[in-house]
């Protein structure tokens, strides 16, 4: 029985030993377990209140002081946390404009954003594309200048200094969790494109390189400092072929493969995440949000979610392990207060904006609207048009390109989104600056492009892929616009006649092009007025990518070439031209889209008999029928 006993104290002995040298590490870590919640902001744009200026009325699902109210929320339940903005803070917003052109903030002064950025307590902010591109470069420097907080992004070099950075690559922020010191290393990366966006105002002085490149270049210095990495890119997240337009402007899925990320915080492409729609793409998952198993969070734009990356740490002498992670985000909505410190700090610039907006500039005999805009042509591009061939007719009357023909192009900014709210809607009569900013939402610059016929048709080819192929012969139901096109990206072109055969592949839709009663001719050299982010290649156009623009004035936007087009009539009437359209086509079953509600109210005023409504959708869209028979 002793001898038994004894057996047994030795068995003990030699599991207690065995624990000590192989598992002893795993159970401590269990009760010595370490959190860090990562809250994450993105493309806050100036959106402060919960305002929509454009159409002049408060709204409940957005805006930046209550987000603020979020993120207020998250620091109570949790201890330890960081506070990462992925960029677009300082512009976009009618707050940036009047900032930077309406009433400039002087020497010494920073953006109102900035100012409440600094009491929020950001860790660090991401240099991104609207930072640099909208304005010039002395825009940033104040908010910069002003900054508690690091600007930062890897790919963004000196023109004349191409090793050194233009801002700070990453920062570590330094957390004592539980004792210990956890190094958190963050590094930003901006969309490379911005450089061509924004020619006019960064050429010479800056540079960019590929987001995944400048990746690979800087994280493995990152390793060596810190203990765990967070990527905050303003970048979104594209499955478009590696090295491609898109892949480069959202790289979000190629940049999760670069070894040492741990967390990725994305932006600019305003699409949230984690997200259903990714449930055929390898490596993503919608659900749980990552990317290639890295959890990864966007909050979407003007603060209409908080973004939460929890990760739970185990430490092992000198070395940090992630054991889980859980992503989420947290939404704006009529339960969510306004932050009263937010309030007090913006209230005089948010006054300000409103009666800015509210100024009369003319009056219009009809209403403006983007319902139909991508189906038909509409008056929502037709007045930006007319704008801006009256302003390139007087720019070029004389002088070297005055003999070229002048066509312009424009698209319905605000066309759904699959949000009711999401439309460009100015009734008739009276005209204010706030409309003009509904009609043309971005603070772009004009630019001017030198093209032949046959670069015009590709341009419009490309933007015929927002349709989906139709099928003839199909007897059930065809979805008619492309879900994932974006009505930014939908380009229309006046001065020509042209029909888009939506039964063709991508690449062949453009049809019986004309321009003045002619078939269009492919060799014809025309200018094509367009603004700066299509001009340097946003959207990926071939045309835009291939060529530089001819006319790129500093400063002159294309929202202040509608302004003074507006004035000057006094009185508008942007009926369509209907220089395009659909080529009729008899189809055996049904051909849908999405669009407003009110649709039904614009078809019955307008006496456009081939659209019917059907039903709403779950996302409170209203669907059509469209007859496309001639």
């Amino acid at each position: 029985m002793l001898h038994k006993n004894r057996k047994l104290l030795l068995s003990v002995v030699v599991l207690t030993a065995l624990s000590l040298v192989f598992g002893f590490g795993a159970m401590a870590s269990d009760s010595n377990e370490y959190e860090l919640s990562i809250l994450a902001t993105s493309d806050s744009e100036q959106f402060l209140m919960p305002y929509n200026y454009m159409q002049d009325k408060p709204v409940e699902d957005y805006g930046y002081a209550k987000t603020y109210t979020l993120i207020k929320e998250a620091r109570e339940e949790k201890e330890n946390t960081v506070l990462i903005s992925s960029g677009d803070v300082i512009a976009k917003s009618l707050i940036g404009t009047m900032e930077a052109r309406i009433n400039p903030i002087k020497e010494g002064e920073t953006q109102n954003v900035v100012k409440v950025y600094n009491e929020v307590g950001y860790d660090s902010a991401t240099v991104g594309n609207h930072e640099l591109q909208d304005y010039e470069m002395a825009f940033f420097e104040k908010a910069r200048a002003g900054a508690r907080f690091p600007w930062i992004s890897a790919n963004i070099k000196l023109a004349d200094s191409p090793e050194e950075t233009y801002v700070e690559p990453y920062t570590i922020i330094e957390k004592t969790i539980n004792g210990e010191t956890l190094k958190v290393g963050v590094i930003g990366f901006t969309p490379p494109q911005t450089m061509a966006w924004g020619s006019s105002y960064l050429e010479g002085n800056i540079i960019m390189t590929d987001i995944v490149e400048a990746a690979r270049e800087y994280i493995p210095e990152l390793k060596e400092k810190s203990d765990v990495i967070i990527a905050a890119a303003h970048t979104g997240l594209s499955t478009a072929p590696e090295g491609s337009y898109g892949a480069r402007e959202n790289a979000g899925y190629y940049l999760a493969r670069v070894d040492g990320i741990d967390a990725m915080i994305l932006a600019h492409d305003h699409v949230q995440f984690p997200t259903g729609g990714y449930e055929d793409v390898e490596d993503i998952d919608g659900k749980n949000g990552t990317v290639r198993g890295v959890p990864t969070v966007n909050a979407g734009n003007w603060g209409e979610r908080l973004g939460i990356i929890d990760l739970k740490l185990s430490k092992h002498g000198d070395s940090w392990k992630i054991k889980s992670t859980e992503v989420q985000l947290r939404e704006v909505n009529e339960n969510v207060k306004i932050d009263p410190m937010v309030e007090e700090m913006v209230m005089d610039i948010h006054q300000d904006t409103i009666d800015y907006v509210r100024k009369p500039i003319a009056e219009t005999s009809r209403e403006i609207t983007s319902f139909v805009s991508r189906v038909m042509d509409s008056s929502v591009t037709q007045i930006v048009n007319d704008a801006q061939l009256w302003w390139a007719k007087r720019t070029f009357s004389e002088g070297e390109y005055s003999d070229l023909p002048i066509l312009s192009a424009a698209a319905p900014f605000k066309a759904g989104r699959n949000n009711p709210d999401h439309f460009t809607v100015v009734q008739e009569g009276e005209v204010t600056i706030g409309n003009v900013a509904d009609i043309y939402m971005y603070d772009n610059s004009i630019r001017v492009m030198q093209l032949n016929g046959n670069q015009i048709i590709d341009w419009l080819e490309r933007s015929a892929e927002n349709f989906n192929q139709i099928d003839p012969a199909a007897s059930g139901t065809q979805e008619l616009l492309n879900g994932d096109f974006p009505a930014f990206n939908y380009d229309v072109i006046e001065g020509i006649n042209y029909q888009i055969d939506v039964t063709k592949p991508v690449g062949e839709r453009i049809v019986n092009p004309t321009y003045q009663g002619e078939p269009l001719d492919g060799d014809q050299e025309f200018l094509v007025v367009t603004n700066d982010y299509r001009a340097g290649g946003g959207g990926n156009f071939p045309p835009c990518v291939e060529e530089d623009p001819v006319y790129a004035p500093a400063g002159k936007s294309n929202r202040s070439v509608i302004i003074d087009y507006i004035k000057e009539k006094g009185e508008i009437d942007p009926e369509p031209t209907n220089n395009w359209k659909i080529k009729p086509v008899d189809v055996k079953g049904t051909v849908t889209f999405r669009s407003h509600q009110d649709v039904a109210d614009y078809l019955e005023k307008h006496g456009i008999e081939n659209v019917e409504f059907l039903r709403v959708d779950e996302n409170d869209m209203g669907v059509y029928r469209i007859d496309l028979s001639p």
